[in-house]
């Protein structure tokens, strides 16, 4: 579905199943965010035609953060003409103990490559020019990603709608959390798409919403 000119949304709600929340940025090509399961992403794909979009025209796949339900369905795009990335504290988790992380939730990590890592600062791709904004706790190197042109934050799983998240994963740290979530929550921001959940649209809500955060989880981080 379209949230903004050039930002698309495609989210999960099967709450049968865990599944993260996919975006798509247009420039004059295409930015995939978060793919999510191996197994829906050709669902996902079917949403992009419905919308006018031409899978094709993908140009570069992000992962926020290497868990399963993020990147498992990044091996859909390994023989694509596509570029890949994450943050280079992701790959290493990958390196580490990805392997045992992903058969925890009974997968079997996924093929993949790091064309380039998504270092804090701009990323050029697809004529879009984002804001990396490096935001670990929930995972050693989540990253959000900035559109300043849409006023577009897409979260990963740092903040929710009411909610943040959990920091009990191998690589997850409270006290880093918090300290990501004080960074993002001074971003101008028209849009929060978060790694699940509803999107937040207004500046007043996302504000609000920033708020509810630090005075329901801050105590307990």
């Amino acid at each position: 579905m379209k949230v903004t000119d050039g930002v698309y949304a495609y989210p999960w709600t099967n709450m049968m199943e865990n599944n993260c929340n996919t975006y798509v940025l247009k420039g004059d090509g295409l930015i995939l965010v978060d793919p999510g399961l191996k197994r829906h992403v050709p669902d996902i794909l079917n949403q992009m035609k419905r919308d006018g979009l031409n899978p094709d025209e993908i140009k570069l796949v992000v992962a926020t953060h290497a868990h399963p339900d993020h990147l498992d369905g990044i091996a859909q795009f390994m023989d694509k003409p596509v570029q890949m990335t994450m943050h280079r504290d992701e790959e290493k988790f990958l390196e580490t103990i990805g392997k045992e992380f992903f058969r925890m939730f009974g997968l079997e990590q996924p093929k993949y490559r790091v064309d380039f890592h998504a270092a804090e600062g701009e990323l050029t791709a697809a004529g879009i020019t984002l804001k990396v904004i490096l935001t670990p706790g929930h995972s050693p190197g989540s990253i959000c990603l900035y559109w300043p042109e849409k006023e577009t934050l897409i979260t990963g799983d740092v903040v929710f709608c009411g909610s943040i998240g959990r920091t009990d994963f191998p690589g997850g740290s409270s006290g880093t959390l918090k300290k990501s979530i004080e960074k993002i929550s001074t971003i101008d921001a028209a849009y929060l798409l978060p790694g699940h959940n509803e999107i937040l649209e207004g500046k007043e809500e996302i504000k609000n919403n920033f708020e509810f955060i630090k005075r329901s989880f801050f105590s307990f981080l």
